[in-house]
């Protein structure tokens, strides 16, 4: 669709067997293939479409074939298709996501990965998502990312898509009130993030004003929240200068340097990884929303 609506091929696609020329869904369809793992092309991005979430199947041609790729490739996945980047070792390090009924599963067996709680997620050159229509969104992403934000735009409305599908951990996770009440040392320190935005405080610096040490506040932030504390108050800093992109006239500059950021690259950079835009683009997109509605 993004090659049809720009009048010219920007994106080739075709689809890879495990072996032989054809493929089974997980609803199991047969699937006509154009390439199977022996024969395969080059390509610049890489997508494992999962199978039904509840099955792994032993693919070991495949992890090798996705190790030699990653080298010069960006690699995907969709719902259980990231389990199978994970077994190659290819999140490690990385944030990213998977179905929520293989969660626990990857979170126990492979603790180096980020695990995020958006429906999709984009970091650096590694792809992943839940599966279902979250699978257009990544996508949608993927178009914003390597063309243009407005040709992203452009496709998701032709899909009836609601908008340009972000992230949806646009706010961290939230503490519950019992938590708060339960946890007086933990509420202290999400307190002093909140109001410490434009001069952020240190992880050390946190746990000395809650009269805790730091593995301590670490290990609270971790049981109650499934994040460290500097990730967590970033995203704190960054959802209080998305509002004040949309909803101010505040230059960008003035937005990060206000948030804690101690430079417009920095800022960018941040939010990018965070949301998918730059803020720039994120800011023109929104007010393009604006005025349609």
């Amino acid at each position: 669709m993004c090659n049809e609506l720009m009048g010219e091929t920007v994106f080739e696609t075709f689809t890879v067997a495990l072996s032989g020329a054809k493929t089974v869904s997980s609803l199991g369809n047969a699937i006509d293939t154009h390439y199977s793992l022996e024969n395969a092309p080059k390509a610049d991005t890489w997508i494992v479409a999962g199978t039904s979430p509840a099955r792994h199947p032993q693919t070991p041609g495949l992890v090798d074939f996705l190790i030699e790729k990653s080298a010069s490739a960006s690699i995907g996945g969709l719902a259980s298709g990231s389990y199978t980047l994970a077994k190659a070792g290819l999140l490690n390090g990385y944030r990213g996501v998977v179905h929520w009924l293989t969660y626990d599963e990857l979170l126990t067996e492979h603790k180096s990965i980020l695990l995020a709680n958006e429906q999709f997620c984009i970091d650096r050159d590694r792809l992943t998502c839940r599966g279902g229509s979250s699978s257009l969104d990544l996508m949608l992403m993927w178009i914003a990312k390597n063309v243009s934000a407005e040709t992203a735009e452009a496709i998701s409305k032709h899909f009836v898509n609601e908008r340009l599908g972000i992230p949806s951990n646009a706010m961290p996770q939230e503490l519950s009130e019992r938590t708060r009440a339960e946890q007086p040392k933990l509420a202290e320190a999400l307190e002093l993030m909140e109001n410490n935005i434009e001069e952020p405080l240190t992880t050390d610096d946190i746990a000395y004003h809650v009269k805790i040490s730091r593995r301590q506040l670490e290990r609270l932030f971790k049981k109650h929240l499934n994040a460290v504390p500097s990730r967590y108050y970033l995203q704190i800093r960054l959802e209080e200068a998305r509002s004040r992109l949309f909803n101010g006239t505040e230059s960008i500059a003035d937005i990060g340097l206000g948030c804690g950021f101690s430079s417009g690259a920095h800022f960018s950079t941040a939010y990018r990884n965070q949301y998918g835009l730059t803020p720039s683009e994120d800011r023109s997109l929104n007010q393009k929303m604006q005025i349609e509605k």
